[in-house]
């Protein structure tokens, strides 16, 4: 796959806002498709398959590495995570702008396998901030938030290989908004 400045990679730690920021930008960016990840993870209260994720068991996402569906794939926190190699066709026979959203091992996945895209790395103002963050998601156990928060250092820590860094500060959604929208539409 390759294309030129039209498919757009955003990672950061757990916890930083991303599901948040990308669905509010594609709330007002109708010339871009969001690509679901597919995920064996349990589905939160919050989300809708489908939408926010494609819930499937470990057999079915194993299918789906076998018949070669999924560009890019990783195991995350104890469980699979993918990108569906359709979607992002798709997005490109309309020729819409594309954004997936993946973890730092997908990111260099792939940025391996399709060339051009512009990767961003959207980051929390502190680390204190994303702990506040994930313990108010009320989601994860402690050991998980111990183990997302570790993971989170080390992704920090790499921003410096992206493309792009936004803060997303608490209480400015609008202006990480407005700075996605700068990357995306220049």
């Amino acid at each position: 796959m390759s294309k030129t400045n039209k498919i757009f990679i955003i990672s950061g730690p757990s916890g930083v806002g991303k599901d948040t920021v990308i669905k509010k930008f594609s709330e007002v960016n109708t010339d871009v498709d969001i690509i679901t990840t597919v995920t064996t993870r349990e589905i939160r209260k919050n989300e809708k398959d489908k939408i926010d994720y494609i819930f499937v068991n470990e057999k079915e996402f194993k299918k789906l590495i076998e018949s070669n569906k999924l560009i890019e794939w990783s195991k995350v926190y104890g469980n699979y995570y993918g990108v569906p190699k359709g979607q992002i066709e798709k997005g490109i026979e309309h020729n819409k702008k594309i954004i997936i959203k993946t973890d730092i091992q997908g990111v260099n996945k792939l940025s391996k396998k399709i060339k051009n895209t512009q990767t961003i790395f959207l980051t929390p103002p502190n680390i204190q901030i994303l702990l506040e963050r994930l313990h108010s998601r009320k989601t994860d156990t402690a050991e998980e938030i111990k183990k997302r928060t570790a993971i989170a250092e080390h992704e920090i820590n790499q921003q410096d290989k992206f493309d792009y860094v936004i803060v997303n500060h608490e209480g400015e959604l609008r202006k990480t908004l407005s700075r996605l929208s700068e990357i995306i539409n220049s």
